[in-house]
């Protein structure tokens, strides 16, 4: 059986990496929505020349969704941006697709359990539950991947990590561990599930690892020979208090810290199983992997 897979935001990292993995299964037909193909093309040449069908649309163009979505089976979901692109773009591509026989779409959610998330305290969490309100009430089946942290966020120079300062930024005791999953492991899963036909509907959660701040700073500490040690910036009440006095886009990141400290959104019966033939990279294998700079 084959299905006709239409995929939004191919031209971002992420979604450029779920693109590369639908062509590798067979049984599918890939279809890449993009806006404004002029200028991108070459960007996108490899994705084609492995078979992908591209169309240009607009996810504020109804009549290009629904040229987009006509014969498609599943839509994926990868893009990323404001409420117009999360919420309203996303709405309009999922009513496109509930008109033209569209079986089920995957939203961009990507994340820790956004669903157990305190409304008003994670901008981008209320947005996609939002997204996924709506997408709901039309009627259309959504399997709601879930990965916990990408594994990025521990390297150095993404936020908590300075390794010239030799030290983890961290809020708490810095024990609790979290769900990380790495971008291509991510991507693979999201190919596998979009050809899943017997997928149950709603989340599905899985993870790479599960590794505390304490435990990522020990672990670039030895990938690196330079000592990465951890620094406490407060307990959770000053978290929330930082969250208090920052600017929205500063609230976002800290409302991440946030539930990494706290747990709340922590991932709960994951499917890492599903797919026997699928292993998962740990962190320790990622940071090696990333080849991060090490002691002169």
């Amino acid at each position: 059986m084959t299905d006709t897979i239409l995929l939004a935001g191919a031209t971002g990292m992420f979604g450029s990496r779920i693109a590369h993995h639908l062509l590798t299964r067979p049984g599918a037909r890939i279809r890449l929505l993009v806006r404004d193909l002029a200028g991108k093309t070459g960007k996108l040449e490899p994705l084609v020349k492995g078979g992908a069908e591209l169309i240009e649309g607009n996810l504020a163009d109804p009549a290009s969704l629904d040229r987009a979505t006509r014969g498609v089976d599943v839509i994926i979901s990868a893009v990323q941006g404001g409420p117009d692109v999360i919420v309203d773009g996303q709405v309009a591509l999922a009513k496109a697709g509930k008109a033209n026989g569209v079986r089920r779409i995957q939203p961009s959610d990507y994340a820790l359990d956004l669903f157990k998330a305190t409304p008003g305290e994670h901008a981008m969490f209320d947005m996609r539950a939002e997204a996924d309100r709506r997408i709901a009430a039309l009627g259309l089946d959504q399997v709601n991947v879930l990965q916990g942290g990408f594994m990025d966020m521990f390297l150095p120079g993404h936020g908590a990590i300075d390794l010239d300062a030799g030290t983890i930024s961290l809020f708490g005791d810095g024990n609790r561990q979290v769900e990380v999953t790495s971008v291509e492991d991510t991507a693979r899963m999201v190919a596998r599930i979009a050809l899943d036909r017997d997928i149950a509907v709603g989340k599905f959660a899985f993870a790479g690892d599960r590794i505390s701040f304490r435990e990522a700073g020990d672990i670039v500490a030895e990938a690196t020979g330079r000592p990465v040690n951890p620094v406490s910036l407060g307990s959770e009440a000053d978290l929330h208090a930082a969250m208090a006095a920052a600017d929205p886009q500063k609230k976002v990141m800290l409302a991440y810290l946030l539930y990494m400290t706290n747990g709340q959104t922590a991932l709960s019966n994951l499917q890492n199983a599903r797919y026997p033939d699928l292993e998962f990279e740990s962190f320790d294998g990622f940071a090696a992997r990333m080849h991060i700079p090490a002691a002169a």
